[in-house]
C-alpha cells in the first residue's frame, strides 16, 4: 500500500441538470461553514455536520444569495464580525456569514481587481488591488464600516497577493515583492519569468510569518517576511494552478492530480488523481479541491499513522525526518516514543546489512533493549525470560543471518564483535534496562571469544550476571578463576576463595588466573565473615608467608583482628610474624612494650639465620636506637650470646653502661669505626674521652687512638688529653693533635676578642648618642606632640629616641623601640 499523507472525500457535489447552471468559481471555509462562489454570480453556504476532519458525512446545503450576474472570483471569512467578503464585479461587498445579506452601511470598493484579509488579534486588515493601478491598498475592517489606513506604490500593476501578519506578498507580471503594512516598506524579492499570470501564485503559511510562491524554473519557494528563505526549493511541475502549506507538506494543485511535497524533505510523498481541478483552499488540517461542480476534502492522515506507514515500507529515514520535523503532529510522550522505535527499527536494518557503526548509533540513541538484539544468538536464548515477545518483524532477517553464520565464521565473528561492544556501551552508559540479561551475555561473549581480559575485567566489577546460567557457562569451560570471581562478585565469597583454593591445590586446573593466591588474599583481607577469614588464614599462610600476612595487614582501621589472636596464629610462621609486628608498631604505631621486645627479637633470631642479610641487622638496630618501648633487659639477654656486638652494645648504652658498650665495640666488634660512631650517635665529649681512654688501655689500638686524637682535635678537651696519654709518647708523635687543638683555641679566642670589641663599639655609639641628645635644648611650646599616643607634650619630663621621635614617659617605658635618651631637666620648657 502507497503512503499516505492525506484522504480524500467528497464534501459538496451539485448532481448535473441541463436547466441548471451552476460553475464553482472560488472557496473559503471556516469550520463547519463552506462558501462557494459561482461563475453565475451566487454565493452558496454549505455546513459540515461536524469539524473537518472528523466526520466524512458530506455538507449540507444552505441559504444561497445571488450578487450579481457577473462571476464571484473571491470569498473571504472574517468571523470576528461575521462578515463576509466576496469580491464580484471588480467590487468587494460585506454580507452577513449566515444570511447573506448584504450589511448596510459598507460602501462597495469599486475598482478591486484581488483582495486579501488579515485577521489579526486586534483588527482586521483587508489590502485590495486597485483595477490597473500600481499599488496595493489597506483598509481596516471594522462591525459596520471599513477606513483606508494607507496606500503603498508599487513598480507593475499587481497580479496576486497574501498576507501574514504586518507582511503583503505581491506577485506582479515578472516579480515578486514584499510589503511592510505598518511602514510601508517594499522589498523585491526575485524575478519570476512566468509567461501567463495565471502562474503567478502567491499563499500564506498560517501562523508561521511565511509565504509560498510559485518561483522561476517551476520551484515552490518558502520566503520569509524578511526575505529569507529557511527551506529548500520544491521542485513541482510547471503547470501548478495552485498552492497551500497544511504543514509539514505542501500541496501543487494541476489539473487532473495534486501532488503532496514534504517541507522537510523536499520530497513529493504522495498523488492524489483528479479529475477537472480547479482550485485549492488551505483548511486547519488539511485543506479543499473545488471541481465545476464539486468540492473534495484532503484531510491529514494522523501524525502516528503516517510514520507506521512509512515505518512498514522501511523508509524509516523518513519516518524519522517526519518525527522530529513535525513537532505538531504528536505529543511529546507520543514523539518520543515514536522515536526510540523507529530509530532502533533503523538499527536492526544497518544491523542485518553489516553496518555496525551505523547500527550502534542507532541502538544507543533508540535505547534499545538489548534483549532485543540477545534473541537474535540463538545461545543466549536460554539467558532470556521465557515470557520475552520476540519481534515478529525480524524472524526472517534472523533465519537468514543464522544460516549465514552456519557457512561462514569470520562473519559469525564480526556479528559476535559487534554485540560486545553494543553491551559494553550499554554498560558503560549506566543504563539499568535488561542489566541481568546484557551481563550474562557478555560473559557468554568472553567466553565464546576466549578473551580472558574482558571476562576478568568483567567479573572483576559489580556486574549483574544470573548467578545459575552464568556459573553453568564457566564451569562447561573450565574457567573456575573466573567462577570464583563471578562467586566474589555476588557476595558468595566462601563458595569464591573454596574454588581458588581447589585451583592452587590442583583440584581444579585453570591456568587463566595466575594470581590465584593474592586474589584470595584480597578477598579474604576485606571479608567481614571472621569464620571464614580464620579458616582459610593458616591455608594462606603455608602457602606464602608473605602474602599471607596482608590478610590481617591490609584491613580497614575499624576492622582490624585483635593483635594477640593474630600473634598467636603466626608464631609458627617467623617471616609472616615479624611483617605483622612491622605493621603493628610503625603502621597502626603500637606503643605496646611487648610488640616492640618481640619484634627486636624477632629481628635477632633472622640475623642469626642469614648472617650476611644486612637489611634485617639494620632493621634491628633501628628499632634498637629508635624504640623506647621494648624490654631492655630482655632483648639484652636474647643478645648476650649472639655475634651481633653493635646490637649488644645499643642495648648496653639504653642501660646506661656507655663504658661497658664501648669497651664490647673496641674489643669484639669487627667494624673497627662501630666504636667512633657510636660517641657520634649520642653527641657527647666525654664518650670520646672514653674511648680514647679504652683505646689506650686496649693492647695493639694505639693507632686508632692517635687517629681518634688527630681526627676530633676540636672536640677533644687539651687538658684532658694530656691527661690520659702515656708518659712515653713523645711530642712528635702527637704534634698533629697538638697543632689542631692550639688552632681551635687560637680560632675560638680571636672570636671571643672579636665580639667583645665589637660590643664595645657599639656601646660607645649609643653613648655618643646619649651625649649628643642629653646636651642640647628643645624648647617646648605646646604645638609637640608625643610620636606614641599623639597627645600634646605638655610636662616638662619627656623622652626622645635616637631618631630624634619624642615620648611620654610613659610612652617610652611601653615602647619596645624607644630608650629615653633626654629628660625634662635638659628643656628650657
Amino acid at each position: 500500500m502507497a503512503f499516505e499523507a492525506f484522504t480524500l472525500s467528497h464534501v459538496f457535489e451539485k448532481p448535473f441538470h441541463p436547466k441548471d447552471k451552476f460553475n464553482i468559481q472560488c472557496v473559503d471555509c471556516h469550520p463547519p461553514n463552506i462558501y462557494l462562489g459561482t461563475k453565475q454570480g451566487t454565493v452558496q453556504h454549505l455546513t459540515l455536520p461536524s469539524t473537518l476532519n472528523s466526520d466524512p458525512s458530506p455538507a449540507r446545503e444552505g441559504n444561497a444569495r445571488k450578487l450579481s450576474n457577473s462571476p464571484v472570483l473571491r470569498l473571504r471569512l472574517a468571523p470576528p464580525f461575521n462578515h463576509l467578503l466576496a469580491l464580484c464585479n471588480r467590487a468587494v461587498t460585506v454580507h452577513d456569514m449566515f444570511s447573506l445579506e448584504a450589511k448596510p452601511g459598507f460602501k462597495k470598493i469599486q475598482n478591486v481587481a484581488q483582495f486579501e484579509l488579515s485577521l489579526r488579534d486586534d483588527a482586521v486588515w483587508v489590502v485590495t488591488c486597485p483595477s490597473q493601478r500600481r499599488l496595493i491598498r489597506l483598509h481596516a475592517l471594522g462591525a459596520d464600516r471599513w477606513d483606508v489606513l494607507r496606500e503603498i506604490a508599487l513598480v507593475q500593476e499587481p497580479v496576486e497577493l497574501a498576507v501574514e501578519g504586518d507582511s503583503v506578498c505581491v506577485g506582479t507580471g515578472d516579480r515578486y515583492l514584499l510589503c511592510d503594512l505598518t511602514t510601508g516598506r517594499r522589498e523585491e524579492l526575485l524575478q519570476h519569468g512566468h509567461g501567463s499570470r495565471r502562474q503567478v501564485l502567491v499563499g500564506a503559511v498560517a501562523g508561521a510569518g511565511e509565504f509560498l510562491i510559485n518561483g522561476p524554473g517551476g520551484l515552490g519557494l518558502c520566503v520569509l517576511a524578511s526575505g529569507m528563505c529557511q527551506r529548500p526549493p520544491l521542485p513541482w511541475p510547471q503547470d501548478v494552478l495552485a498552492a497551500c502549506v497544511c504543514f509539514p507538506y505542501a500541496l501543487s494543485l494541476q489539473a487532473h492530480e495534486l501532488q503532496v511535497y514534504s517541507l522537510l524533505d523536499q520530497q513529493c510523498k504522495q498523488t492524489v488523481r483528479l479529475s477537472g481541478a480547479l482550485g485549492l483552499c488551505s483548511t486547519a488540517g488539511g485543506a479543499l479541491v473545488f471541481t465545476d461542480r464539486a468540492v473534495l476534502r484532503l484531510s491529514a492522515v494522523p501524525g502516528r499513522q503516517q510514520i507506521q506507514a512509512l515505518v512498514r515500507e522501511e523508509r524509516l529515514g523518513e519516518a524519522l525526518l517526519l518525527l522530529e520535523g513535525g513537532h505538531s503532529l504528536h505529543t511529546p510522550e507520543e514523539r518520543k516514543e515514536l522515536q526510540r522505535s523507529i530509530t532502533c527499527r533503523a538499527g536492526f536494518q544497518h544491523f542485518f546489512q553489516g553496518r555496525f557503526t551505523d547500527a550502534k548509533d542507532l541502538f544507543i540513541e533508540g535505547q534499545l533493549d538489548p534483549r532485543e538484539l540477545l534473541q537474535l544468538f540463538p545461545d543466549l536464548l536460554p539467558t532470556l525470560p521465557a515470557d520475552f515477545p520476540p519481534r515478529e518483524e525480524h524472524r526472517a532477517a534472523a533465519r537468514e543471518l543464522r544460516e549465514l553464520w552456519r557457512s561462514d565464521t569470520d562473519s559469525e565473528l564480526r556479528y559476535l564483535g559487534f554485540l560486545g561492544d553494543f553491551l559494553r556501551a550499554v554498560r558503560d552508559g549506566g543504563s539499568p534496562a535488561a542489566a541481568e540479561e546484557a551481563d550474562s551475555a557478555l560473559l557468554w561473549l568472553y567466553v565464546r571469544t576466549a578473551d580472558s581480559d574482558g571476562l576478568l575485567r568483567l567479573l572483576a566489577q559489580p556486574n549483574a550476571c544470573k548467578l545459575r546460567a552464568c556459573e553453568s557457562i564457566l564451569v562447561k569451560d573450565g574457567r573456575f578463576f573466573a567462577l570464583g570471581q563471578l562467586y566474589r562478585s555476588h557476595g558468595k565469597h566462601q563458595e569464591a576463595i573454596q574454588t581458588w583454593v581447589d585451583i592452587v591445590d590442583g583440584v581444579r586446573r585453570d591456568t587463566s588466573g595466575a594470581e590465584v593466591l593474592g586474589l584470595i588474599v584480597s578477598t579474604l583481607s576485606r571479608l567481614e565473615d571472621r569464620d571464614t577469614v580464620w579458616t582459610h588464614a593458616a591455608w594462606t599462610l603455608r602457602n606464602d608467608q608473605e602474602l599471607g600476612v596482608q590478610i590481617f595487614t591490609r584491613r580497614s582501621a575499624e576492622d582490624h583482628f585483635p593483635p594477640e589472636d593474630v600473634l598467636a596464629l603466626l608464631e609458627t610462621y617467623p617471616r609472616a610474624h615479624t611483617l605483622y609486628l612491622e605493621f603493628l608498631i610503625y603502621e597502626s604505631s603500637s606503643e605496646e612494650a611487648g610488640h616492640h621486645t618481640l619484634l627486636a627479637q624477632a629481628y635477632v633470631s633472622l640475623s642469626l639465620q642469614d648472617p650476611e642479610d644486612a637489611e634485617t641487622r639494620g632493621k634491628l638496630r633501628r628499632l634498637l636506637w629508635d624504640s623506647q618501648r621494648y624490654d631492655v633487659s630482655a632483648v639484652y639477654e636474647r643478645l648476650k650470646p649472639t655475634p651481633l656486638h653493635q646490637e649488644k652494645a645499643i642495648v648496653l648504652g639504653r642501660r646506661g653502661d656507655h663504658i661497658g658498650a664501648l669497651t664490647l665495640l673496641v674489643r669484639d666488634s669487627p667494624d673497627t669505626t662501630a666504636a667512633e660512631e657510636y660517641c657520634l650517635r649520642l653527641a657527647g665529649q666525654d664518650l670520646l674521652l672514653s674511648l680514647l681512654n679504652i683505646y689506650l688501655t686496649t693492647e695493639g689500638r694505639s693507632t686508632a687512638a692517635l687517629d681518634l686524637l688527630n681526627k676530633y682535635a676540636l672536640e677533644l678537651s687539651g687538658e684532658k688529653v694530656l691527661d690520659a696519654l702515656p708518659e712515653h709518647w713523645s711530642v712528635q708523635l702527637i704534634a698533629d693533635y697538638l697543632v689542631g687543638a692550639m688552632r681551635g683555641t687560637i680560632h675560638q679566642s680571636r672570636m671571643r676578642t672579636m665580639q667583645k670589641a665589637l660590643e664595645q663599639a657599639r656601646l660607645l655609639r649609643h653613648k655618643a648618642l646619649w651625649m649628643q641628645a642629653s646636651h642640647s635644648m628643645l624648647r617646648l611650646d605646646g604645638t609637640q606632640s608625643c610620636d606614641g599616643c599623639h597627645n600634646a607634650l605638655t610636662a616638662p619630663p619627656f623622652a626622645r629616641t635616637a631618631g630624634g621621635a619624642l615620648l611620654h614617659l610613659d610612652c617610652a617605658n611601653h615602647s619596645a623601640t624607644a630608650s629615653p635618651l633626654c629628660a625634662g631637666p635638659h628643656s628650657d620648657a
